[in-house]
């Protein structure tokens, strides 16, 4: 016998609906643009209804709430039509650009470049194709980073229900050697995490194998290593599973809301975690430390890019740093500094003591936010790195300068020009794109993610614009934030 075909299902079409009923229900701009495009034909099958229900149970690897875009009930078929319609918008939108606006959740600055989706008549042909599911699960990043993000995710919410640990009171700081009735359950907490062995500790005496243990999360975490226990550092102990499930959370947000096809060769600098990567055709060909801006000067997030070098450069110093910080100090200050006044405006003349240092990667845009060498070497030992006026200052920034030169062929022009100590400009002859990044969460050098403090406090921003519990912040101006005034003078 031969075995018998089967008889294909032909899926049943969207019910009939009168397009003046859809008109007059189709009220969002979103959904009218959806039915123009349509002809106002509705779109939605029971299968189709049913493949989104199913679809958003993968919402959970992008940090999502899947039942959230369920829409309400209704027995209503064009109601139920124009529902689904802004459900499925709405989810689809989250998924390619982001739930929240990035300007709004961020320092009120940001530029880089945004994914262009186009999900409104993207979804109307996936819905005619019948592969809503595959459409949807194409629209999010698909890159390493985002994934392992997104596993990592899933795994803590896997333990939210299992972490018991109380939380650790704050208070006054204690040092190294100082007594708290809170050194034991400090100490307890850092054997769970895994920063000390042996025995538990009973002692209220913050002993020498627990301060070391700090310096290792305090490091880290992004922090001054100093094993003193502040509250900054007593939030970093206290934040467990659902801490971190919620910066994870916010950093797939800010990932969705890049274009997804970065350039292949740029520089990344990571504003949170104070480090830059420069990618050379796709993959990581140099990385180091940078010196970012403090907490009331922060960098912003922004994208420019730069095809020069400008070598042993004079530092123009804006207005209002001359006002706050220069000329409160007298013309014997302005001596000593190597600056001088023309038509109002202070200039730094260049020089190794310079704060721009000997070289300056001369970015393009309207804000004057540039990357830098510096005199000040001693900072990129240093944890906590947010310390700037808001450029970035470059680790090694002549070696890597240097590399430039050698990869773009004017590495000639590059040692002549400095060799000079005067003023010059070194030609790449190609832009090299720069993105400024806030990312509090991202995979590390080891592979595993690491976490960092939230040192301009956007994370909180963009919880509340999600709609989501404020993270525990490690943000304290005593710690990550230094005095202007204290702080090494640069841009």
């Amino acid at each position: 016998m031969f075995p018998i075909p089967a008889i294909p299902t032909i899926p049943a079409p969207a019910p009939i609906i009168d397009p003046l009923v859809l008109q007059a229900l189709a009220t969002d701009p979103r959904a009218k643009r959806f039915y123009t495009l349509r002809a106002w034909t509705a779109a939605w099958t029971e299968d189709q209804a049913k493949a989104f229900s199913a679809a958003l149970e993968g919402a959970i690897r992008h940090g999502m709430d899947g039942a959230a875009f369920l829409p309400a009930a209704t027995r209503d078929p064009a109601a139920r039509e124009v529902a689904l319609t802004l459900a499925a918008l709405t989810y689809a939108d989250g998924l390619a650009r982001g739930l929240a606006d990035p300007a709004a959740a961020s320092q009120g600055l940001f530029t880089l470049e945004r994914q262009g989706t186009d999900v409104t008549a993207g979804l109307s042909q996936a819905l005619d194709r019948r592969e809503l599911a595959v459409w949807l699960d194409r629209l999010p990043p698909r890159d390493a980073e985002y994934q392992a993000l997104s596993s990592a995710y899933v795994a803590l919410r896997t333990q939210i229900s299992q972490a018991t640990a109380s939380a650790i009171p704050t208070g006054p700081a204690i040092l190294p050697g100082g007594t708290d009735y809170r050194a034991p359950l400090i100490a307890q907490r850092l054997y769970d995490l895994g920063y000390l062995t042996g025995p538990p500790m009973a002692s209220q005496t913050l002993s020498a194998p627990i301060s070391e243990a700090l310096k290792r999360i305090q490091a880290e975490n992004g922090m001054q290593a100093t094993g003193k226990v502040g509250n900054d550092t007593i939030a970093v102990l206290n934040a467990g599973p659902a801490d971190h499930a919620r910066q994870l959370v916010l950093n797939l947000e800010r990932r969705r809301w890049l274009r997804r096809e970065a350039p292949a060769t740029r520089i990344d600098v990571n504003t949170a975690g104070a480090f830059f990567t420069f990618f050379r055709n796709g993959v990581a060909d140099w990385s180091g430390r940078t010196v970012v801006g403090s907490a009331n000067r922060q960098t912003p997030s922004l994208q420019s890019s730069f095809s020069q070098l400008v070598v042993n450069p004079p530092w123009n110093v804006p207005a209002s740093i001359a006002r706050a910080e220069i000329f409160p100090r007298g013309a014997g200050y302005l001596r000593r500094q190597n600056m001088y006044v023309t038509n109002g405006r202070v200039v730094q003349r260049p020089g190794p003591t310079a704060a721009l240092g000997l070289v300056k990667f001369d970015m393009q845009n309207p804000y004057a936010i540039y990357l830098h060498d510096t005199p000040s070497k001693s900072l990129f030992a240093r944890a906590a790195r947010h310390r700037s006026h808001g450029c970035v200052r470059v680790e090694n920034a002549v070696d890597f300068a240097r590399h430039l030169a050698g990869l773009y062929g004017v590495t000639d022009r590059f040692e002549a020009v400095l060799a000079t100590g005067d003023t010059g400009v070194v030609q790449l002859g190609s832009d090299i794109p720069v993105r400024l990044l806030y990312h509090t969460a991202f995979v590390g050098e080891a592979g595993a993610v690491v976490y960092r403090s939230d040192p301009y406090g956007l994370d909180v921003k963009l919880a509340k614009a999600m709609g989501l519990d404020a993270p525990r912040s490690t943000l304290n101006p005593e710690e990550a934030a230094p005095d202007p005034q204290s702080a090494p003078l640069g841009p």
